[in-house]
């Protein structure tokens, strides 16, 4: 017979099933400790969408409880329910917020055939997270989405126990920060238009910041940059044709380039991380430039690689000095950076041991498990190096791969990304469900409790539930 414990997804650490029910008719009230009032809405509001009447009540021994308790992590969270009572603890409110998302997959198969008769079994759930980042990555250069889109992400992201929203914001064929000191990339955009103002991108961070999720802005650089060489071709190794790539010879180029991510520090003040980039740079336009051989030169440098490496970790400095944290693209030029420098892996499996040796922490996004652009089905458009990335082919990787022994101390988590050169900004839930959920169990639960077929089962009753219909809902509350 069907436990609504059976419901939660991600599956949680530790479920204990007990005897009994709790008839959902029996749960009217609900009581929130006044620091915590922030969770009565969210409450009410789940209430709702299932027909339920849920009231506020100052009684401690309300039908729904809500807590804090400190013995518990940051982000954990424990679930009693007894015939006559449920108990949520958070050790912070990330952990009530996740509670609260695992106890509505529970509602919703309660109540999977309507309310007469819905029951909510009785047991325990007890759960932390595996690994202390759980990562996506929005392309919001490419195709544009509005500011009620990334928040839907956002909400997205919450409901699945995912905490930090990885942003991209610029690349060659649009830079969406609206910014005096580049007032000519306003009209930038290949693919579609747009632009967030400072207060749209701290209205955004506010937002990400009530979900318990943390914003990791990113300004690519010194590739990913024709739109912006095109409109300041200055900056460009040959300015009649100014490639993608900024000149590192020009030693204007770097001053430039610390006064757009001083901005960016003063629009996320309260962001300890900054993307820099720092992948897919082409050396051919350094190989032709005067003022590039001539610093690769008086670096003593023996190719563009390492001027390049030079360049970019005086960038990482620049960041450190802000009293920030730098993090980059992986790159398969086999250069290294300051241990204080997060290094992001996509291409191939074995980089985390690559730079493990010097100290980086990384996290892992290898395109061939994590990059939400590539097809589900090869029905949808696709670029010509992608392939078919299925649910099961997310859900059975790991960030470790085979090496968690080597890794452990290295592999903050993972984080998938979802690049929008084919994908408009419509399409961006059609990518992103249903495979999110396959994601979060891989960045939430323990390894041991990974069990496809079991993934399929909680995965499908969800469905059969309505459970989508209640999240499309539930994402776009403002």
């Amino acid at each position: 017979m069907f436990n609504t414990f059976d419901a939660v997804l991600p599956i949680p650490s530790v479920i204990q099933k007990h005897d009994g029910v709790m008839p959902v008719s029996e749960l009217k009230t609900f009581h929130v400790p006044e620091e915590l009032q922030i969770f009565s809405d969210e409450i009410m509001r789940t209430a709702a969408f299932f027909g339920l009447r849920i009231l506020p009540s100052p009684d401690p021994d309300a039908d729904l409880v809500l807590k804090l308790n400190s013995g518990l992590g940051a982000e954990a969270w424990f679930m009693r329910i007894d015939p006559s009572s449920i108990l949520i603890e958070g050790g912070g409110k990330a952990g009530l917020f996740y509670a609260l998302a695992a106890f509505s997959q529970m509602l919703i198969t309660a109540l999977i055939k309507g309310p007469a008769g819905a029951v909510l079994n009785c047991g325990t759930a007890c759960d932390k997270p595996r690994f202390g980042w759980r990562g996506l990555m929005l392309d919001s250069a490419r195709h544009f989405q509005s500011k009620k889109t990334v928040k839907a992400v956002i909400r997205l992201m919450a409901h699945f126990r995912l905490n930090t929203f990885h942003w991209h914001l610029t690349d060659g064929q649009g830079w969406r920060i609206a910014s005096d000191l580049v007032p000519k990339l306003s009209n930038l955009a290949a693919l579609s238009p747009g632009q967030y103002t400072p207060d749209d991108l701290r209205e955004v961070a506010e937002f990400a910041g009530r979900h318990n999720i943390r914003i990791i802005p990113e300004i690519d650089i010194p590739g990913h940059s024709r739109g912006l060489l095109a409109a300041y071709p200055q900056y460009a190794c040959d300015p009649a044709v100014p490639g993608k790539e900024f000149c590192l010879g020009n030693p204007e180029t770097k001053e430039f380039l610390k006064k757009i991510f001083a901005e960016l520090l003063s629009i996320f003040p309260d962001n300890p991380i900054i993307h820099l980039g720092g992948d897919e740079a082409e050396t051919t336009h350094w190989e032709n430039c005067p003022r590039c051989k001539a610093a690769m030169q008086a670096g003593g440098f023996r190719n563009m690689r390492e001027l390049e490496n030079s360049f970019m970790v005086d960038m990482t400095h620049f960041i450190v000095e802000q009293g920030r944290t730098p993090m980059l693209w992986g790159t398969c030029s086999g250069q290294t950076y300051p241990a204080d420098t997060i290094i992001q892996s996509w291409l191939d499996i074995r980089e985390p041991l690559r730079v493990a040796p010097n100290g980086n922490k990384v996290v892992y996004s290898v395109h061939n498990s994590f990059y939400f652009d590539y097809p589900a089905n090869l029905s949808e458009p696709f670029e010509t190096w992608m392939f078919e990335l299925s649910e099961r082919g997310i859900y059975m990787a790991d960030p470790y791969v085979i090496w968690e022994d080597r890794l452990k101390d290295t592999i903050l988590g993972p984080e998938a990304c979802l690049w929008t050169e084919t994908v408009p900004e419509w399409r961006v839930m059609q990518k992103l469900l249903p495979r999110l959920a396959a994601y979060s169990e891989c960045a939430w639960s323990p390894a041991e409790k990974k069990d496809w077929h079991g993934f399929l089962r909680r995965k499908e009753l969800l469905e059969a539930a309505g459970y989508h219909d209640f999240l499309k809902e539930n994402i776009h509350m403002r």
